[in-house]
């Protein structure tokens, strides 16, 4: 009984890395789905933690995501996923940026981590 309770419960916490993960993607459950050679209901039962992927989908979801498999198990300190939300963030404001207000930009996030530091 305790042993199925803690499978629902890894099923469920796997399913929302993968989740969060595909939404960090911007990916629908359709695009990851076609990228790992799956159905939109894998993924979708994933998600939910209705079912768990075969291996070979495993390996390919971490693929399509584009993060090390061991994020998807990693239930406790969310660091990781924290970092990869800020390197998105950051890379979205400086893709809309020139070169000259790049630079303006590093120097002020130098200067912020002076002072906060």
């Amino acid at each position: 009984m305790v042993v199925d309770l803690r499978k629902k419960e890894i099923k469920k916490k796997f399913g929302e890395k993968v989740k969060m993960y595909r939404n960090l993607a911007k990916l629908t459950q359709e695009q990851l789905a076609e990228k790992c050679g799956c159905s939109p209901q894998t993924i979708s039962g994933t998600e939910t933690g209705y079912s768990f992927p075969s291996s070979n989908i495993l390996f390919k979801i971490a693929e399509a995501l584009d993060i090390p498999l061991v994020y998807l198990f990693n239930f406790g300190d969310d660091k990781n996923l924290k970092n990869k939300e800020i390197s998105n963030v950051v890379t979205e404001i400086f893709g809309n940026l020139n070169e000259e207000q790049q630079k303006v930009m590093i120097k002020v996030m130098q200067e912020l981590g002076y002072y906060i530091s």
